[in-house]
């Protein structure tokens, strides 16, 4: 079993499509819509060509745009007295990066404004706040705020009772 102290959780969307799976759907689409505006231009109605690859164009756009969304990443990494979150696209390295002190970093799951807007997890530091699981669903979003909780808790866990009095700027 790993030490909760030392872990790391990684936060990402559900993507069930790889970039393979994209291009082999893109292209059977591309086949059976060419042939569909095909047999019409045959007939006489030339018009519905443009249209069909408008269509396909937009396809394509949309497929590279889940694409990327599902490369997107949150990970959170524990040791015995720090927390570092690091936010980006696989691949591309962090583009958000924080560390917070474990002993007072609180995980709380707020919620929405309205009856029916999602739940916020939120890492809360002093006066610092970070929106983490965009990308899940409440439940997940309830699931992992439990874990995180249990892992800000066994941080606070390994910090011996001398060392942290020692640590006290007043000494108290």
């Amino acid at each position: 079993m790993t030490n909760p102290r030392n872990t790391q959780v990684v936060i990402g969307p559900n993507a069930s499509m790889d970039t393979r799976m994209a291009v082999t759907f893109m292209v059977v689409m591309a086949v059976v819509s060419l042939a569909i505006a095909g047999a019409f231009a045959a007939i006489g109605l030339w018009p519905i060509l443009p249209f069909a690859g408008l269509e396909l164009g937009a396809l394509g756009v949309a497929l590279h745009v889940s694409l990327r969304r599902n490369r997107y990443r949150e990970v959170i990494s524990f040791s015995d007295r720090e927390l570092r979150v690091e936010c980006g696209m696989a691949g591309e390295g962090a583009r958000l990066v924080t560390e917070w002190p474990r002993s007072s970093t609180r995980v709380l799951l707020e919620t929405g404004v309205n009856r029916n807007d999602p739940t916020r997890l939120v890492l809360s530091n002093g006066g610092r706040r970070l929106t983490l699981g965009r990308c899940l669903t409440d439940e997940d979003r309830e699931r992992l705020a439990a874990r995180l909780r249990e892992l800000v808790l066994a941080g606070w866990a390994a910090v011996p009772q001398d060392a942290a009095e020692s640590e006290s700027p007043n000494g108290i």
